[in-house]
């Protein structure tokens, strides 16, 4: 078995170093790379290189954007490369920020094939990183942490490793512009796991020779961090209408009769809004491939604890402080509603391949 890997860098009117780099990722021992020309409007330096036996340059005739060169990339790599001789492939930018030497190291981790994406990351809080980079990346990691579930230190890293296990999961994934980098490293991480591996932070005149769009593609990859967490919502206020609806109609026509029909009705309302609640989160907003049986009475015994922490917590805070009982009750169960959420994502629906 022979652990080579395949370079393949997305390039959109680089700068010159980027021939240089080339040659150095040649002179380095890789002898397959992949460059992607998105439209670039200078031909010059793509023709150059082609003429290199280890390059292979591929074009779009207009700027796609990132996520659909990095597709055109693996879609040549799968169709023309065999997967028992490549053991995958690496990505990097054409800026010049992933030194040869980091590339390496990706290298020699996909050598292993642990089936990881792995992901060179960088150390934000050096003097040389951008205050934009900097806010940017801890923002989204965070987001990832709280909302995906994923702890990733480096979120917007562009040198990957992308064992073959992957590599048909990433073609299936939609996205032409930078959020698809987002969306593979959530179904990757999801899937198989992260490995992150430490490289330098590189930064050329403040990153101004970046082609990330600050306010559309930020909002294309909180659209992705947050669709969760939104389905959530969504979800969590239908279950609360479809309660009252049921338990409207039980005090009112079904249970009207008995001494006991608010109770009744509580229950009644209860045990349905609640499956219904159980039904979505699990196939729609969570997307669990775990069994009924196991996350349906972990999901039971989450709602059992809630009403109890609930109750107590409402009760305690009444006791010792002066305030309205509704106002407090809002607020606990405003608390636990982030609680429920991260407990159900991280324990009760996570999938069986990361549990």
């Amino acid at each position: 078995m022979n652990d080579q890997c395949v370079i393949l860098i997305p390039a959109l009117d680089p700068p010159e170093i980027f021939r240089t780099y080339i040659r150095d990722l040649i002179h380095a021992g890789f002898e397959d790379i992949l460059v992607v020309d998105d439209g670039s409007s200078q031909k010059g330096i793509f023709q150059a290189l082609a003429q290199l036996p280890q390059v292979t340059v591929l074009t779009h005739p207009e700027n796609y954007g990132k996520g659909r060169a990095l597709r055109t990339g693996l879609a040549y790599y799968k169709e023309h490369f065999s997967q028992e001789k490549y053991c995958g492939v690496i990505t990097a930018d054409s800026d010049g920020q992933h030194l040869v030497e980091d590339v390496l190291k990706i290298s020699q981790s996909l050598s292993q094939r642990n089936g990881k994406l792995i992901l060179g990351v960088r150390d934000f809080d050096q003097s040389n990183v951008p205050p934009k980079s900097r806010i940017g990346n801890k923002l989204t990691s965070l987001g990832f942490r709280l909302l995906v579930g994923l702890n990733i230190s480096d979120t917007q890293t562009g040198l990957r490793g992308i064992p073959n296990s992957l590599v048909d999961l990433s073609l299936e994934i939609p996205g032409d512009r930078f959020q698809y980098e987002t969306a593979v490293l959530i179904e990757a991480g999801k899937k198989a796991g992260t490995e992150e591996i430490k490289i330098h932070t590189v930064y050329y005149d403040e990153n101004k020779g970046t082609h990330f769009d600050p306010v559309k593609d930020s909002i294309q990859i909180f659209n992705l961090v947050l669709g969760t967490f939104f389905r959530y919502i969504f979800v969590s206020l239908s279950s609360f209408l479809v309660d009252i609806l049921l338990f409207t109609l039980g005090t009112k026509l079904f249970f009207h009769a008995l001494p006991a029909r608010i109770p009744v009705s509580t229950v009644f309302a209860r045990i349905f809004s609640g499956t219904y609640n159980y039904a979505l989160n699990r196939k729609m907003v969570f997307k669990s491939n775990r069994s009924v049986l196991s996350s349906g009475f972990s999901y039971l015994l989450l709602c059992v604890v809630q009403c109890i922490a609930s109750a107590a917590l409402v009760t305690a805070i009444c006791y010792l402080l002066p305030i309205d009982e509704v106002l407090v009750k809002a607020i606990v169960d405003t608390c636990l509603f982030f609680v429920n959420y991260w407990i159900q994502k991280n324990i009760i629906f996570k999938n069986k391949e990361t549990a």
